[in-house]
Order: structure tokens, then sequence, then C-alpha cells
């Protein structure tokens, strides 16, 4: 049971069921929440992008995005491959099943999201994602 007025331990039981549900969600794709974030990264990059551009971005480690990478490019769902004008860099770029891969997650977080608000009206909604927001700023102050 959490407290009632304790933040920390009522973001962590959300953020524990969300990522189980998100868990359960993508293993019919042969996916894992935290591969579907560099897949989900990829799409609104264009489908390319360099392997440190997600590591900052998903403010993750080089070994942490490297394992990640290594098996989506195992399972077809990018291919990498050492860029050009810098080969300390690595290129990761979607394949196709990438993209349908990310049209049905995009579905499925549209449906979580409904499910998150329901019973929150649109002003409540609006000032919930504000102060998440907020929060959100003042955890990555640290």
């Amino acid at each position: 049971m959490v407290p009632e007025d304790a933040v920390g331990p009522l973001f962590k039981v959300i953020n524990e069921r969300m990522q189980a549900s998100a868990d359960a969600d993508l293993k019919e794709q042969g996916l894992t929440f935290a591969q579907s974030q560099v897949i989900v990264y990829l799409i609104e990059h264009a489908g390319r992008a360099l392997q440190k551009e997600i590591e900052t971005s998903l403010k993750v480690s080089h070994p942490t995005v490297s394992g990640l990478v290594s098996r989506l490019e195992k399972n077809g769902f990018v291919r990498t491959w050492v860029a050009e004008d810098d080969r300390r860099n690595k290129v990761v770029e979607l394949t196709d099943k990438a993209h349908d891969a990310g049209d049905r997650m995009r579905a499925t977080m549209r449906e979580r999201d409904r499910e998150l608000l329901a019973g929150l009206d649109e002003r409540e909604q609006t000032e919930l994602i504000r102060m998440l927001r907020r929060i959100y700023a003042n955890v990555c102050k640290q």
C-alpha cells in the first residue's frame, strides 16, 4: 500500500505497471518496451539517427543502447553501418518491419493514454500534462 501523500512511490508503481503492460502488448511483435523507445525515437527522426543521438535523447548509456540496437538488428527491425564522415559513429535506420510495428505501437500507446486519462475531463488532462512536464523538468535538472 502506498501512503496517500507519497509522490515518489506513486510514480514508481504507475511506471512499473505501465512498463509491464507495454511489455505484454509488445511481446507479440517480438519487442520490449525499451526496444520500442528506440523505434519511436527513430520514427520521430525520419527513420534514421546516429546511435549517440539515441543515447543522448533517451538518457541511456552506450552499452544499453548498443544492446538494444543489436537485438533490434538481429530481429530485423533496424539496420546499422558505420558513419562515413566519422567512423566512431554508428548509423541506425529502421526497416519496413519496424515501420509496421511502429504503426501498431502508436495505436496501442494512444489506447493506453486513453485508459490512463479515463475519468479526467479535458481541463484536468491538460493540467495533469502541464504538471507532469514540470515534474519531468525538475527530475532532469538533477
